[in-house]
């Protein structure tokens, strides 16, 4: 009986995780794709791409797509994206102004930007954009919205994912796929002002490192899902670190686990298992 109890308890949480939203994984994929398998985390996201949940990586060659195409890159990309993964190319922004940080140009124009873009659909096939440094202001809004034009009208499927890392003024929405509108800390993330600011869940996203482990990884991604976002990415990489985003993280399997959804027909097997389960109890006890 108390077997019988275990698996009714199962089959109803698993029956009714379909009610939750389904959330994406939007990955900063900032590792080499290593020809040593033990060292190719890209091979880590392949193995569970399109099993349950959406995963997007953002690749990241060389601050951008680099100078040149690169062979390992290709055969990464290609790979994650027969499974199911999609893939977007990393392109900086400068805040739309001059706000590079000194390890690249101090300015960064609009074509500089569409150039990157088409770097990388032509080398590598991408299935969209990561625009990082957007701005927030309501000024530099033009400089987004013409970068915004000119990948929809050269690339009118892709997916373009701006990443201010916090909410920004009206109209940013208008000339993207998906904002990032948080990146921040565990604290931030649960005890800050983002999720009680949010006006269209299912088109942001956020990105929060320095999780601490499974348990403050489920945290987080249990307030993603009551928020409704439509994209997360939880990792324990770390500031302090120099980059949080150079390995995945160590529950990366736990993390994929808690953001799949089942499909639809699983939930109805799960719920007709239920029942039958459920008539098996109440015969038992009738007799006896």
């Amino acid at each position: 009986m108390k077997r019988l109890k275990t698996t009714l308890a199962a089959l109803a949480l698993a029956a009714a995780s379909p009610f939750a939203a389904a959330i994406e994984i939007i990955v900063p994929a900032y590792f080499y794709p290593s020809w040593m398998p033990s060292q190719n985390e890209w091979k880590d996201m392949t193995a569970v791409a399109g099993q349950g949940v959406q995963i997007t990586a953002i690749m990241n060659p060389g601050n951008g797509p680099g100078t040149a195409s690169n062979s390992d890159y290709v055969s990464a990309v290609n790979a994650f994206r027969a499974a199911g993964g999609k893939v977007l190319g990393y392109v900086y922004t400068c805040y739309g102004v001059s706000h590079c940080t000194p390890e690249v140009p101090p300015t960064r124009s609009t074509a500089d930007v569409l150039a990157d873009a088409q770097r990388y659909a032509a080398w590598y096939g991408v299935d969209g954009v990561f625009l990082d440094e957007m701005a927030s202001q309501a000024g530099t809004l033009p400089f987004y919205k013409t970068v915004s034009d000119g990948l929809r009208a050269a690339h009118p499927g892709w997916q373009i994912v701006g990443n201010p890392g916090v909410t920004p003024a009206a109209g940013y929405a208008a000339v993207t796929s998906r904002l990032m509108s948080f990146e921040g800390s565990f604290s931030d993330f649960v005890n800050g002002p983002f999720l009680g600011q949010l006006t269209d869940a299912a088109t942001t996203g956020a990105i929060v490192h320095g999780v601490a482990g499974v348990a403050q990884m489920q945290q987080v991604m249990s307030l993603a899902r009551q928020a409704g976002l439509g994209a997360i990415y939880i990792t324990d990489g770390t500031l302090a670190s120099g980059n949080p985003y150079l390995h995945l993280p160590s529950y990366w399997q736990a993390e994929v686990l808690a953001a799949a959804v089942p499909e639809p027909a699983q939930a109805v097997l799960l719920a007709a298992g239920l029942a039958l389960l459920a008539g098996a109890a109440a015969r038992r006890r009738a007799r006896g």
